[in-house]
């Protein structure tokens, strides 16, 4: 440990970070090498760019097996049957724009995977650069390297999911609400970051308008108007678009009571698999809802009235079990920040070990620095953009559900905190 400290502490900031940048790199390309992609059709971002590119538009049908015989027809006919805002439009309009380019069979998907691996290689400077308002450059440096030891975020590269975007671009937003702190011109950039970020993943909705208004603190109405008008204007042509096709205002996606029925019902565990090891879907161990889909007539409000019965489901599950609900909710967020049980490839200790050690240096390098408010309260505008991001989706997982991605751009999200406890290690006495 010695040698390790005075090897780091001989290096420059720029040096270290730039190591981290090179090595996270490598290290996502290889790993996407060693677990090459042999089932494509389960995720979502794909089966909407290869509808879009093979002529079906950029939709797809309500991921379910239906038990009746015409609709499984249906369903097996035509990709597209129904308008479709299942999913955040940015990754699929990434991978759209891969397929054009390189086709929809295995050379675009490792197209858009290699691209990936770049994106993801961003990680460690943006790590640097919010954790350097927090604690000291080196010790920022030294934080981007945790972005090579959590193993879970490397792996993050190379599925077609997004979660190496979703992490990206959160950094990214932390960062630009940082900046407006210092410099209210910055406010566009924080507005149009939060934008394209909610086109990644809808529960940033919430998270980018709180962030936006949050100078609002500081009687800032000019800089909060024009975020929340830039983020706005982004988000607004796909909002547009869905509720021209759907008949209703669609925000961003179509689905968020099934999101949170998959974490409240009578299977759940808190994750996305139950504790027979199945993954909870709408299928055979829910067939009372495969029914209800089956009758729902198909339309351009499927979606919605599909969405609806989920609600009737998480209603009717609270009204009986509300205890269990709030112990479900408690369970779910401890689970976030520790470890998934119930997913199978988190037996791992590749998965256990980097995923413990980064939630112990995050969490306590929070807790350090809310000490530190006692005596510095100047440290708020660059403290507080970080603790709503993890306060906000530490309770919407506890809404919703676990998995290990999840968790994979929140640490990535919050890792700037790890500065704080690296900054308190590496000052003891040598």
């Amino acid at each position: 440990m010695q040698s390790f400290r005075t090897v780091l502490a001989s290096r420059t900031p720029r040096s270290i970070v730039s190591f981290a940048v090179v090595i996270t790199l490598v290290v996502r390309l290889a790993l996407l090498l060693a677990s090459p992609m042999r089932e494509t059709t389960s995720y979502e971002q794909l089966i909407i760019a290869r509808n879009a590119v093979t002529g079906h538009g950029f939709d797809m049908r309500w991921p379910y097996p239906p038990a009746d015989p015409s609709r499984a027809a249906l369903w097996e006919a035509d990709p597209t049957p129904h308008p479709s805002a299942f999913m955040p439009p940015f990754v699929p309009a990434f991978y759209t724009a891969i397929f054009a380019v390189a086709g929809p069979g295995m050379t675009g998907v490792y197209l858009g995977l290699i691209i990936q691996c770049f994106v993801g290689a961003l990680i460690p400077w943006l790590v640097f650069s919010v954790a350097g308002r927090l604690a000291s450059q080196q010790a920022a440096a030294m934080a981007s390297l945790l972005t090579i030891i959590y193993v879970p975020g490397l792996l993050s590269s190379a599925t077609p999911s997004g979660a190496v975007w979703y992490a990206a671009a959160a950094l990214v937003v932390v960062n630009a609400a940082q900046l407006v702190y210092l410099d209210q011109a910055k406010a566009w950039q924080l507005g149009a970051a939060a934008g394209v970020l909610t086109l990644m993943r809808s529960e940033f909705l919430v998270v980018g308008i709180l962030l936006c208004i949050v100078p609002l603190l500081q009687r800032r109405w000019k800089t909060s108007l024009i975020a929340l008008s830039l983020m706005a204007s982004v988000i607004a042509p796909w909002t547009i678009r869905n509720t021209l096709l759907m008949g209703q205002p669609v925000a961003v996606i179509s689905h968020p009571w099934r999101e949170i029925w998959r974490g409240a019902n009578e299977r759940a565990s808190g994750s996305g698999y139950d504790a027979d090891g199945w993954m909870i879907w709408e299928g055979e161990r829910f067939p009372r809802i495969v029914q209800r889909l089956d009758s729902i007539a198909v339309g351009p409000t499927f979606e919605l009235e599909a969405d609806a019965v989920f609600r009737d489901e998480v209603m009717a599950y609270l009204a009986a079990a509300p205890g269990e609900w709030c112990m479900l909710g408690l369970k779910k967020m401890l689970m976030l920040w520790t470890i998934d049980p119930y997913y199978p490839k988190a037996q791992h200790a590749a998965y256990i070990i980097p995923t413990l050690i980064t939630s112990l240096l995050i969490v306590s390098g929070g807790l350090l620095l809310l000490i530190r408010l006692r005596e510095d309260r100047t440290i708020i505008p660059n403290l507080l953009p970080i603790v709503l991001v993890g306060i906000m989706l530490t309770l919407l997982f506890g809404l919703t559900y676990v998995q290990p991605r999840y968790q994979t751009y929140l640490f990535t999200a919050m890792m700037p905190l790890s500065a704080v406890m690296i900054e308190r290690l590496f000052q003891r006495p040598r």
